[in-house]
């Protein structure tokens, strides 16, 4: 498992395709804040579109991903859309995908639209900017897109909505790693990821968080002093290497209390900590409530 990998296991992306839109002509589309924890992206399969997030305008066409991590409230529109025109869209359910339209017969517009939902401390979500766009083409994500197609026409054998939801997984990790592969960071997360010396850290704390880490230890493995490690780490991350560690063991915390029955006792010793009560202190302090509070909390939304 390499470090997205990691990340995204202890992000605990779930994600998922709800909506198939065909649109004709002029058409208008407001799409409310997700909310929180809570991303959500459009993939244009066929024609051209607007988006207007935050007053700025952006242009997408076929074979364009739209993805905003913060869920932030959108419009989309058909191109040269006229304010004075109110769209009717007509919903219905058809297999796995609401069906979203204008009322019409054919269309000269589709797209799909998902969510993934995240923890809410996600280190990973930190290193994402306000907005990605980019083209699938050439990419694994188009083989992902022509699968969502297969269903949405009705031709998938043995498809569900739980293999849907996987492959919306799927589509997120392709998106992370072609956004990482294309872009440069001096600052945050991506930046020590993009070091190859602080990499080895990070990839060693990721691996077993439960490890007694010191900075010294840290900082052999990164073939770096101790000083020199220490201050490269945190001017890049903007946080000490304790302070990431913490981070990896409460979103490792977090993981465990959510999906195992282990005793609040066995999770503090697997990630790390010697006493279950200032492990609960630690955890309050990262989450706002105790463990036991958090598992009980995440009984009720499942």
């Amino acid at each position: 498992m390499d470090i997205l990998d990691h990340l995204i296991e202890l992000a605990q992306i779930e994600g998922e395709i709800h909506t198939h839109c065909l649109f004709q002509g002029d058409w208008q589309s407001l799409q409310p804040s997700a909310g929180q924890n809570m991303g959500v992206f459009h993939i244009i399969v066929r024609g051209e579109c607007e988006v207007i997030v935050n007053k700025e305008k952006i242009l997408l066409k076929a074979g364009d991903i739209f993805f905003l991590p913060e869920g932030d409230l959108h419009y989309i529109q058909s191109r040269k859309f006229a304010e004075n025109i109110q769209t009717l869209i007509d919903k219905r359910e058809n297999g796995l995908f609401q069906v979203a339209s204008n009322g019409v017969e054919k269309s000269d517009f589709e797209m799909f639209c998902g969510a993934f939902y995240y923890d809410k401390q996600s280190i990973l979500f930190r290193i994402l900017p306000h907005i990605l766009h980019f083209s699938m083409y050439q990419t694994p994500i188009e083989q992902l897109v022509a699968l969502f197609r297969i269903e949405a026409e009705g031709k998938a054998q043995f498809a569900g909505r739980s293999i849907i939801n996987a492959l919306s997984s799927v589509l997120f990790s392709y998106i992370l790693r072609h956004y990482i592969e294309k872009h440069e960071s001096k600052m945050g997360l991506l930046a020590v990821l993009q070091d190859k010396r602080l990499a080895v850290a990070v990839r060693a704390i990721l691996q077993n968080p439960e490890k007694n880490w010191n900075m010294e230890t840290l900082a052999e493995i990164a073939n770096m002093s101790r000083a020199n490690f220490i201050r490269v780490f945190q001017k890049k991350m903007d946080t000490t290497p304790g302070k990431f560690l913490s981070q990896v063991r409460m979103q490792q915390a977090s993981m465990l209390l959510k999906t195992t029955q282990k005793n609040i006792l066995t999770i503090a010793l697997d990630i790390g900590y010697q006493s279950e009560a200032y492990f609960s202190r630690v955890f309050k302090q990262y989450y706002g409530i105790s463990p036991n509070q958090y598992r009980k909390q995440g009984e009720t939304d499942g």
